[in-house]
């Protein structure tokens, strides 16, 4: 069984979330923590986006991180020579498989696709540049073909295979399915990988049914952000990897929560606060059942220790807080109440809670509506002013 992986996308794919951009500053930050984390494969970047693009990736390179890095490229003969001029170790070779992509897109057939792969593998070799198949929309391509096609590329040297569920219309029993009837008829030294998209809700559900079904590098983005609806959030895919499975994902879990505020800031995409593990309530409790529950046995609503990610738990007041809370907070702090002053100190929270959140969440409405109307879009007026400049 071949040791898990987790490989990062958020300089590349995340950074093509609608409205992200990340300074050369911030990806450089990004890129050392996911190194301090412990991801050893990452894909910082495209080279044919820009001359900055390419001089990110370039002193990303240079920085001597543990990880490899990765560049994503097409199958473009000029874009696999800028991945070696940056000195990335390895590049994702993004090669359509499904009848859609092949023949609308690239207007040409399946032979075709082959014989140009054949082609980019080959001057990737000859670049020195180690390269991973990156099979986009195998989940709606024809599976013999993808297999063949994975196998040819194995017996030219590419090193492993990724299956793209590009516009995450898959869900967990097809995706196993798929996986394993890869995985049975590869090489066994064909490393397979899975690439998730989020469309349907289902990137982590997805990329755990490829695991089970034998895929051990598993492709993720901090948070989760990228395109559309975004990938397989890495703090979910490698928490589950070890909940779950039991298998070691090779990362430091303490350092997920740094790691996602980290891209968070860097993005200008802010998680919400019921996020899984890295969210402000994943560990946090208000209803007063659960803290009765978990003041007599912690176990009792708690299914991942907040230890294991270096968060703390939370008792929150509020609305549907019980006197079990208001007893447990005066007795931390020394002090004795009867059960009728318990029941004041209950009730006068609650009026207050209820009194005072609204205003604040209906400005909170408007200043969030804002904030995406001016740095997660491009306003038209500016373009078209910029046509004007440009056309006259």
């Amino acid at each position: 069984m071949n040791e898990i992986r987790i490989v990062d996308g958020t300089l590349r794919e995340g950074e093509q979330t609608p409205g992200v951009i990340f300074t050369r500053d911030e990806k450089l930050a990004i890129a050392h923590e996911l190194d301090l984390t412990g991801v050893r494969l990452l894909d910082v970047g495209m080279p044919a986006v820009s001359a900055d693009e390419r001089e990110a990736i370039s002193a990303i390179a240079g920085e001597g991180l543990k990880a490899s890095i990765g560049v994503s490229v097409r199958m473009r003969r000029e874009e696999i020579e800028q991945a070696a001029h940056c000195k990335a170790n390895e590049i994702f070779l993004i090669c359509p498989v499904s009848y859609l992509h092949i023949a609308e897109r690239l207007g040409i057939d399946e032979k075709g696709l082959t014989g140009l792969a054949k082609d980019m593998v080959n001057c990737a070799a000859d670049k020195g540049l180690a390269v991973n198949i990156a099979a986009e929309d195998a989940t709606r391509a024809d599976i013999s073909f993808v297999i063949d096609f994975i196998c040819i590329s194995h017996e030219l040297g590419a090193k492993s295979a990724f299956i793209c569920d590009t516009v995450g219309i898959s869900e967990p029993f097809a995706m196993k399915t798929c996986m394993a009837q890869v995985k049975e008829a590869v090489p066994a030294d064909m490393e397979l990988g899975v690439h998730c998209h989020n469309d349907l809700g289902l990137a982590t559900a997805n990329t755990l049914a490829a695991v089970d079904a034998g895929a051990n590098l598993l492709s993720v983005t901090v948070n989760g952000i990228g395109e559309r609806a975004g990938n397989a959030p890495l703090h979910e895919v490698a928490v589950a990897v070890e909940k779950i499975f039991h298998r070691s994902p090779g990362l430091d879990m303490h350092s997920l929560y740094r790691l996602s505020r980290l891209v968070e800031r860097c993005s200008g995409i802010f998680i919400s606060p019921h996020t899984p593990i890295v969210g402000l309530n994943a560990f946090r409790h208000e209803s007063g059942i659960h803290v009765d529950g978990i003041l007599k046995n912690s176990k009792t609503y708690t299914g991942l220790d907040p230890d294991t990610v270096n968060r703390l738990p939370a008792f929150v007041l509020g609305k549907h807080t019980g006197t079990q809370t208001i007893r447990h907070l005066l007795m931390h702090r020394g002090y004795e109440a009867s059960e009728e002053d318990l029941a004041k100190i209950l009730c006068l929270v609650k009026q207050r809670k209820i009194a005072g959140v609204k205003k604040e969440i209906h400005r909170m409405s408007k200043d969030m509506e804002a904030f995406y109307d001016q740095c997660l879009t491009f306003p038209m007026d500016t373009f078209w002013k910029i046509v004007e400049e440009v056309l006259g």
